[in-house]
């Protein structure tokens, strides 16, 4: 029986969702958590990817129960919780039909990334703490030109497993909370290898003046030479994976 739950996770000590030879993961601790509960080898599906130092808090993910094992979801998830360390939590299993899968059944997946004009020491690890002058308005002129259909290879780092650099996205937004911080929100049918953070630094390097081409003038260009530094993983949150209504929570 196939089985879909939704992750949280405070990834700053992680290698990533992924699991490495190097590093431990968040996929392996689940994994190991379900093996000792289930008594058998259990491997974790995900959603996506995200790297070493990125948060989630509805990151998808899938895995297959043992045929001869009887699952309460409920006690299963309260038992997982129980194993996990802190920075990691389980939640909202169901069960799900056998070719669902979490990565290729998502039809959206919405990231936000925080960050500061001041120092905020209750946000630390949290936010990207940005100590310079920043035009905010110029760069949320800027947001609307990443909405639509485009091709990012411009905003794509090398290492990227995927040939097709086109992405749909639905919205993109720029906003300020009571306490300082900023958060940009960026909902799509697909992203690639470190494009948010890439469009994060490209548009905070427009605020301040390091770059003077428009973003859709860099969009355009698909030239990795004119986009900005990559802002740092620790403002960035898989906010939420979405599927067609019925095929999950």
């Amino acid at each position: 029986m196939r089985y879909f739950f939704r992750t949280e996770y405070d990834g700053t000590r992680f290698c990533g969702w992924q699991n490495q030879p190097n590093g431990i993961s968040v996929q392996q601790l689940i994994e190991e958590a379900l093996t000792v509960v289930l008594r058998a080898p259990c491997p974790v599906v995900g959603a996506g990817r995200t790297d070493a130092g990125v948060h989630a808090r509805g990151q998808g993910a899938h895995f297959d129960a043992p045929d001869s094992v009887d699952i309460n979801t409920e006690k299963l998830t309260l038992s997982l919780n129980a194993l996990l360390p802190p920075d990691i939590a389980v939640y909202g299993m169901v069960p799900v039909r056998p070719d669902f899968h979490a990565r290729y059944s998502a039809v959206s997946r919405r990231y936000i990334y925080y960050f500061s004009d001041r120092k905020n020491p209750l946000n630390y690890k949290r936010v990207w703490m940005i100590y310079y002058p920043v035009d905010w308005e110029r760069v949320a002129s800027e947001v609307k030109h990443i909405v639509g259909r485009h091709d990012f290879t411009a905003f794509c780092s090398s290492g990227a497993d995927s040939y097709d650099k086109e992405c749909d996205v639905s919205s993109a937004a720029l906003s300020c909370r009571e306490n300082g911080v900023r958060v940009f929100t960026i909902e799509a049918n697909r992203f690639i290898y470190k494009m948010v953070r890439s469009l994060v630094g490209t548009l905070v390097d427009i605020g301040r003046g390091r770059i003077s081409a428009a973003m859709d003038a860099i969009i355009g260009s698909r030239d990795r030479n004119m986009v900005g530094e990559t802002a740092p993983a620790c403002g960035l949150v898989l906010e939420w994976v979405g599927y067609p209504p019925g095929e999950s929570m």
